[in-house]
């Protein structure tokens, strides 16, 4: 089995789930309506990943919760980040770290505060605050 049979099979059910009216039209024409975006951190551009001890994405966000420090390293809670982009104009990174996104189908932005953030973390077993260095 070639890889690509192994990921066309490994998707298959994910691309009969979205609707095609859900599919991103990539031609650039300006007809297509305008979707909610999220933000999403590039590691490898990301100077606290590279290191550095950067927060500054984390510091200037407005919305509570929506950019959390786990370890010292920045990451986006999707259901509370409102896509406002303050955090990719700030961004000190050469290579701007903070990518906006359309935001999936399936993803819906919560208005509850922080306390839908340490449910969908990656890193169950860091303490609540994540800033401290082990």
């Amino acid at each position: 089995m070639s890889r690509r049979e192994m990921f066309g099979r490994l998707f298959s059910p994910l691309r009969k789930a979205i609707p095609s009216a859900a599919v991103p039209d990539r031609s650039g024409s300006s007809n297509t309506p305008v979707t909610e975006q999220v933000a999403v951190i590039a590691g490898r551009h990301c100077l606290a990943y590279q290191g550095t001890g950067c927060s500054v994405c984390h510091e200037r966000c407005p919305v509570s919760g929506a950019i959390v420090l786990e370890r010292g390293l920045p990451r986006v809670v999707a259901e509370m980040c409102t896509g406002c982009r303050i955090c990719h104009e700030v961004c000190p990174a050469p290579e701007n770290a903070i990518r906006l996104v359309s935001r999936p189908p399936g993803l819906v932005r919560s208005t509850v505060g922080n306390a839908n953030a340490s449910a969908s973390s990656p890193f169950p077993h860091l303490p609540e605050g994540g800033n401290s260095r082990v």
